[in-house]
């Protein structure tokens, strides 16, 4: 392909443009007898750029988190996907005309295959925000031919996401994908209805949903907010007759893969598949009934930390004239955690003879949350925050969108990389220890590239246990949770 090819007539041949507005394709290209005084003409770089591949060269890696999207314009190049032990499957080829990538663009999940050129190849790379905007005009040639091919070969990838199917066969997936329901709506528009039956499984391709309940006195209570690769509806699903709890509202245009519940019934047909959904259901409605909370009602949610506000319910407080500095309730943490991680510390904001340790706040607009295009952040219905860390692909976004250093990105250890870490019998030796090689440590499989992955971790107030470790194994009862009014001064600044 040469530098003065036809830009704007390679636009018009390709099917994914044949029925673009003219207005979205000068985000491609500007005619230059048609432009105006002082606008770039010829291709717009800032959002399409043409490149060129050699034979073997990746040009997407799975796990990575990019976002553009890749038209093939000459050549070919295949896409394989790694499995666990190492084992890698070859999912198809793409060839001109044809396209990859539409997945990571419609919902920011990282990529699910790596693409390889297998002869040169010009492609055609878009940006993620032209890629959005020409998908939101869903009577366009592109909107229609990315969802027919989003539904045939990464709908099944996409919906791994969702915790309600980690236990599912891709067999079962791809059953489920080929049945499910793409629906679009616009902002502002009513989702759900909290009274209303619940009858179906979301899960959320684009867009932010807020959900929220009403008071006694008519007033808005806000649950959380679900962006990105978030699930929601799975009590459809318990049985008797559940409805959607909150009242859900489209915050901006919201794409979504909406699943009946007869489609769960007509795909896990057998005892062993129902007992697997049915698990995975009561593991998710636990953690959204709350396993063990101390939450106050929605009018103690404003504290203030000197110029600033935490939009939480209750803080960690530990009282240093009682503190001995004996390190009980790290430890404690640590050995409650089977990845071996505490979840407390004991930074946070000094007042007087109180520290706020940073521990979560469980901010009533949760900024990790908003944070989140991965679906990695839950919040239940006392509103406790909890991270998938099945989810978690270690962007560190929720980090960086925390406004009190609560979250922080470590390496979680896998079974197997706790196991290496122990030391045998003979390593425990004195000077025998010395002459022996340690096991090598295993590399977590998630890791794009062969480096172990953090994770996102914050304390979890002990989900699964009937104290806080941290709390009950204080000698001196200097740790505890308190509410905004139970902090002295503090509310008075």
């Amino acid at each position: 392909m040469t530098d003065d090819f036809d830009v704007l007539g390679l636009l018009q041949s390709l099917p994914l443009f044949e029925k673009v507005k003219p207005g979205a394709l000068k985000k491609m290209y500007v005619d230059p007898e048609k432009a105006k005084p002082g606008q770039q003409t010829g291709l717009q770089d800032k959002h399409v750029q043409f490149i060129v591949a050699n034979p073997g060269e990746v040009i997407v890696r799975q796990g990575e988190l990019d976002t553009e999207f890749y038209i093939v314009i000459e050549g070919i190049a295949s896409a394989y996907r790694s499995e666990d032990g190492g084992k890698s499957t070859l999912l198809g080829s793409y060839g001109q005309n044809d396209f990859f990538g539409e997945m990571s663009a419609i919902s920011h999940q990282a990529r699910s295959a790596t693409v390889k050129a297998d002869a040169t190849c010009t492609l055609m790379r878009m940006d993620v925000t032209l890629f959005q905007q020409l998908f939101g005009d869903k009577t366009s040639s592109f909107a229609k031919i990315i969802d027919e091919r989003y539904r045939e070969r990464a709908l099944a990838f996409h919906l791994m996401t969702a915790p309600i199917f980690k236990e599912t066969s891709q067999e079962k997936l791809k059953l489920v994908a080929d049945r499910a329901e793409l629906v679009s709506y616009e902002k502002d528009a009513v989702i759900t209805v909290a009274t209303d039956p619940a009858d179906a499984v979301f899960l959320v391709r684009s867009g932010i949903i807020k959900r929220s309940t009403t008071g006694s006195m008519g007033e808005e209570r806000v649950h959380d907010y679900l962006c990105d690769n978030s699930s929601f509806g799975e009590q459809a699903l318990a049985g008797g007759e559940p409805t959607w709890g909150y009242d859900g509202v489209a915050m901006s245009r919201v794409d979504l893969v909406r699943m009946p519940c007869k489609l769960f019934q007509e795909v896990f047909t057998s005892e062993e598949d129902k007992h697997k959904l049915t698990r995975q259901v009561s593991l998710l409605l636990q953690e959204e009934q709350g396993i063990k909370t101390s939450l106050s009602d929605d009018d103690r949610n404003e504290l203030l930390v000197g110029q600033e506000t935490i939009k939480g319910t209750e803080a960690l407080v530990i009282d240093l004239k009682k503190c001995t500095r004996c390190n009980a309730c790290v430890e404690s943490c640590v050995s409650v955690h089977e990845d071996g991680i505490p979840r407390l510390s004991k930074r946070g904001i000094r007042m007087g003879d109180l520290t706020l340790s940073s521990a979560c706040y469980n901010c009533k607009i949760p900024e990790c949350m908003l944070s989140c295009n991965f679906g990695a952040i839950r919040r239940d219905k006392d509103g406790q925050i909890h991270i998938v860390v099945d989810n978690c692909t270690g962007c560190s976004k929720c980090e960086s969108g925390c406004p009190y250093g609560v979250i922080r990105m470590a390496h979680v250890l896998t079974p197997a990389e706790q196991s290496a870490q122990q030391p045998s019998i003979w390593e425990s030796i004195p000077l025998l220890n010395k002459l022996i090689k340690p096991k090598p440590v295993e590399v977590m499989a998630d890791s794009p590239k062969g480096k172990p992955m953090a994770k996102a971790i914050k304390c979890d107030l002990c989900a699964g246990l009937p104290f806080e470790a941290c709390v009950y194994n204080c000698p001196c009862d200097a740790i505890a949770r308190r509410s905004p009014e139970a902090i002295s001064g503090i509310g008075n600044r």
